[in-house]
């Protein structure tokens, strides 16, 4: 019986994890559409409801892995368990269905963070199936959620087709990317909404916000490669470290 909310499963066994969060879902701004239709998703695969398999991609930062955790954690009273795959062989998965199969009365999702393919790595076609269209089809009580930093997790040269060869190549490169029904994007932060997370943060930690606080903050980011969630609460903690 699992008991947990959430497992790691590696080398064929399920490891017990454990899920916190200091921030809250209405606390994610500047992604509230995406916050929404993944919470939907979810509670309608909890009822019983259509649901999709998730994917959830965009810039590094942005609070992907993050909603993934919260909403594991809200709908666990509800007899979700989250288990994130990190088994090197994407084939232990059907030994994993067979634990998912023998709690049919819980749901389950599994969670693959920041995966990619290259045009050359044929592991997709593996873990393609294993999603959907295998002999052994995935259990009903479970679905896929995969976070990316790339919109498109196989690399693809689909726009350089030379011949059918090719074609056929590209199309089983995008078929992957078929098999996650709901794609939500996480796109760079515009310099307001950035500023509004920051100043979430700055009230959160109860620092005062000096005159030059948003120039501040911009500089923060751009000296770390631009605006992004993950760096506004960074810069949160800088400013609370430097008036201690």
């Amino acid at each position: 019986m699992l008991e947990s909310a959430a497992y790691r499963y590696i080398n064929g066994e399920l490891q017990k994890a454990y899920i916190e969060s200091d921030i809250e879902l209405s606390e994610l701004l500047a992604v509230s559409d995406n916050v929404e239709l993944a919470d939907k998703n979810i509670a309608s695969f909890i009822a019983g409801g259509p649901c999709l398999n998730m994917l959830l991609w965009g810039e590094k930062g942005s609070g992907k892995s993050t909603l993934l955790k919260l909403l594991s954690l809200k709908y666990a009273k509800d007899n979700l368990v989250t288990i994130e795959f990190l088994d090197e062989s994407v084939g232990a998965i059907y030994n994993l269905y067979k634990i998912i199969r023998q709690n049919s009365h819980k749901k389950f999702i599994l969670f693959f963070d920041d995966i990619s393919f290259n045009t050359s790595d044929t592991a997709y076609r593996r873990f393609k199936s294993a999603i959907e269209g295998g002999l052994e089809s995935k259990p009903k009580n479970v679905i896929f959620c995969a976070t990316s930093n790339k919109r498109h997790i196989v690399s693809s040269s689909s726009q350089e087709v030379s011949d059918i060869y090719d074609r056929d190549e590209a199309n089983e490169q995008t078929s992957l990317q078929a098999r996650f029904g709901l794609s939500i994007g996480f796109y760079s932060l515009r310099k307001d909404d950035y500023l509004d997370i920051v100043k979430m943060y700055l009230q959160k930690y109860n620092i005062e916000m000096t005159v030059d606080w948003e120039k501040q903050a911009e500089s923060y980011a751009i000296d770390r490669g631009g605006r992004s969630g993950r760096l506004a609460k960074q810069f949160a903690a800088y400013l609370y470290i430097q008036n201690m």
